[in-house]
């Protein structure tokens, strides 16, 4: 990585270039699969490569390539010649002191094949263990990931940073007499000792086999808890309002609602990737600009977006250390990093059992036909009715609609169960009242 930097460096001495950033990557990636307790597939990747993009006259240029060379320079002035000029088309400095996010283990980067087989099928193995009515497994994978970034730019900035990731997933049906139900779960962890793929296993196979018997329930009105996977895919689908790149296009419906408070008092949500949970969990963006906690809603009121440098410039903000970009090929993006509704430390059994009726939703399906821009959703659901908090039956094929901004301004109370689901992290939360359609 050092030699490529250093290359690339001494042939852009040659060039007229105002401004430059080189980006290089290099990953490590090995994914196991399990099927019937034994290997199903297995398959690694090794790749390393570097990155750069030139500003020429006002406009971006950008390549990409294995090595550092003539070519690739030559790409990027001439991918530059051919694009639109724009003021604010620049390299950021430096701009304050990185923190320190620990997102690597030596362990993980040392895992080797084996190690993902083993743990593919203990995997495999727990959910078959977990229940007898547990009939199948029809995906059980295990991976391991070691990342080494470097960003050099011609304005001073130098950031480097190694991470690593373990993953586990895995999707099992359940049967009994003529019922089948699917159940799926998944986890993640940087570091060695926060990934028990028994656990996974365990969960998946509890959620099929809880759903066995589930009936179909009557139009109505009654309000929901939404567990943590469910609320982690409405925070997944609002995530895009947040940015400063949809806000200056007129597609967020947060777009003029900045100190207004459009969601429940109480609420709180940030965009945090200085979190070790957090996928993207790093000291620096895409661009080398330091990662930092985003205070998006608090209290219920809006705060603020998200901005990288370029739609920061573009509407007169500074950038919030959004930039995203997975390896050497991509040119860096505008977007939230680790999205979190903030959990509350009073939890939710007291309000549950104040409830008499209540729809716990444990299972959402078609959430990418929902509106982005006005909030509008209509999704398919299964899930629960609870008494004062205990469940009663499961419920399959019912369908919620709504407005998710209406819904996110009805919260009654947040739990304390908070979990990341990749660039999310989210409790549990409790709705006052949403339409239901049944049978």
């Amino acid at each position: 990585m050092e030699d490529k930097i250093e290359r690339m460096l001494s042939l852009l001495k040659k060039r007229k270039v105002d401004e430059f950033e080189i980006f290089v990557s290099a990953t490590d990636f090995i994914n196991a699969e399990s099927k019937t307790k034994s290997l199903n597939s297995l398959s690694r990747s090794r790749e390393s490569g570097i990155g750069l993009r030139v500003v020429r006259g006002g406009a971006f240029g950008f390549a990409y390539g294995d090595e550092p060379d003539d070519n690739l320079v030559e790409s990027a002035l001439a991918s530059a010649k051919s694009q639109f000029t724009d003021p604010y088309n620049v390299i950021p400095g430096p701009s304050g002191e990185y923190t320190d996010v620990n997102a690597y283990d030596e362990d993980v980067e040392a895992i080797d094949a084996e190690y993902c087989i083993e743990r593919a099928i203990e995997l495999e193995t727990s959910a078959f263990e977990t229940d007898p009515r547990v009939n199948k497994v029809r995906k059980a994978s295990f991976s391991r990931a070691h990342k080494v970034i470097r960003i050099v730019n011609s304005k001073g900035i130098d950031a480097s940073s190694k991470t690593t990731l373990l993953r586990a997933s895995i999707m099992v049906t359940a049967a009994e007499d003529s019922d089948v139900q699917a159940g799926f779960d998944f986890d993640q962890s940087h570091f060695i000792d926060g990934l028990d793929v028994r656990e996974v296993g365990r969960r998946a196979a509890n959620m099929a086999v809880g759903m066995l018997g589930a009936k179909h329930i009557n139009t109505t009105r009654m309000p929901a808890l939404f567990d943590r996977n469910s609320a982690a895919e409405f925070l997944s689908y609002m995530a895009g309002s947040f940015s400063g790149e949809a806000v200056a296009k007129g597609k967020s419906y947060l777009a003029d609602k900045l100190g207004k408070r459009i969601f429940s008092p109480g609420i709180v949500i940030v965009d945090d990737p200085t979190v070790t949970g957090a996928s993207d969990a790093s000291s620096f963006d895409g661009e080398g600009v330091p990662s930092r906690r985003n205070v998006l809603v608090e209290d219920g009121v809006l705060k603020g977006f998200v901005y990288n440098t370029y739609w920061g410039m573009f509407s007169g903000k500074e950038s919030t250390g959004n930039s995203v970009r997975s390896n050497y090929r991509d040119i860096p993006l505008l977007a939230v990093r680790h999205l979190c509704l903030e959990p509350s430390g009073d939890g939710l059994e007291e309000i549950l059992q104040g409830l008499k009726t209540v729809f716990k939703i444990t299972d959402i399906m078609g959430m990418h036909t929902a509106d982005s821009i006005t909030g509008e959703f209509s999704v398919g659901v299964n899930g629960f009715i609870l008494e004062r908090g205990e469940a009663i039956y499961p419920v399959r094929e019912a369908a919620i609609s709504g407005n998710i901004y209406d819904m996110l301004s009805r919260i009654l109370a947040v739990g304390n169960d908070s979990r990341g689901f990749g660039s999310v992290s989210t409790p549990s939360f409790v709705v006052d009242t949403i339409d239901i359609s049944g049978k």
